[in-house]
């Protein structure tokens, strides 16, 4: 296990991460108070091996870059495997109303639910609005038309975003793209958008210019967590922090304190 283990992690210069989603501020000063207190990175940063982009932990690079860490603890994955999943997160609430994005400017369009899916996942709207009454589901395309570009439709996304004051909203949530029907049955209204691709995740990244925040939700099967990584030991040179970091793993490892799980689990924070 000890093998398997270090194969996946490794010490790399914080400089060459790419941050491929905004940070929320609320959210990164939480998680520098926290990693101050507790004087550990907790769970290694999932980076993209080809091109360093960071798939998960874009607050905890942004935390080590203030902190001007010269290292970070990371697990390399290959982007490229059909394993690992991309999907996005869909706005939820109750107040969401198709005539409050009417009121606010935003062009609506009825349409059929699977045909309204089948237009969003084709970048013909910004969103797609859905709900169920007490005969089905009812759905309107917010803001229709032919986005060609991701910042096109980016643009677009925000302008309804921010008519319907969806970011300063406390009843709004966001639920994982494959609960939108979980969300529907509880009574919630769904903003429906498109999944990115990898290949525009890694442009973005390049670019310079991350999505907005809870634009892409990657699974990523086998990643490590609680790796409780000391932040002195990655102010030290790369081979020293790698060598501390093996040293701990050794002695965890050895004393039963590693597990596998091989089925989903859910972890409570």
């Amino acid at each position: 296990m000890l093998e398997e283990i270090i194969k996946r992690l490794d010490i790399v210069d914080t400089s060459t991460l790419l941050q491929h989603e905004e940070i929320v501020p609320k959210n990164l000063k939480r998680l520098k108070e926290a990693m101050f207190n507790i004087g550990q990175m907790v769970d290694p940063i999932i980076m993209d091996e080809k091109d360093r982009v960071v798939l998960d932990g874009n607050h905890r690079m942004t935390v080590l870059k203030e902190m001007e860490c010269p290292h970070a603890a990371v697990q390399p994955v290959n982007y490229s495997d059909p394993k690992i999943e991309l999907g996005t997160w869909y706005p939820v609430s109750k107040t969401f109303d198709v005539d409050k994005f009417t009121k606010a400017g935003v062009k609506v369009e009825k349409v059929d639910f699977n045909a309204g899916l089948e237009a969003v996942n084709a970048s013909k709207a910004a969103f797609m609005l859905g709900k169920k009454n007490g005969h089905g589901k009812e759905a309107w395309l917010l803001s229709p038309g032919k986005y060609t570009s991701i910042a096109s439709l980016l643009e677009a996304q925000k302008a309804v975003v921010d008519s319907a004051g969806v970011s300063t909203n406390p009843d709004v949530t966001y639920v994982a793209d494959d609960f939108g029907d979980v969300a529907e049955n509880n009574g919630l209204a769904v903003l429906y958008r498109r999944a990115y691709a990898k290949k525009e995740v890694v442009e973005r990244a390049k670019s310079g210019v991350p999505f907005p925040p809870k634009s892409t939700r990657h699974l990523i099967p086998n990643r490590v967590v609680r790796l409780n990584m000391r932040l002195g030991w990655l102010f030290e040179n790369k081979d020293e922090a790698r060598r501390l970091m093996l040293e701990m793993l050794q002695n965890r490892v050895y004393s039963g304190n590693v597990r596998r799980y091989p089925e989903p689990v859910i972890v409570i924070y």
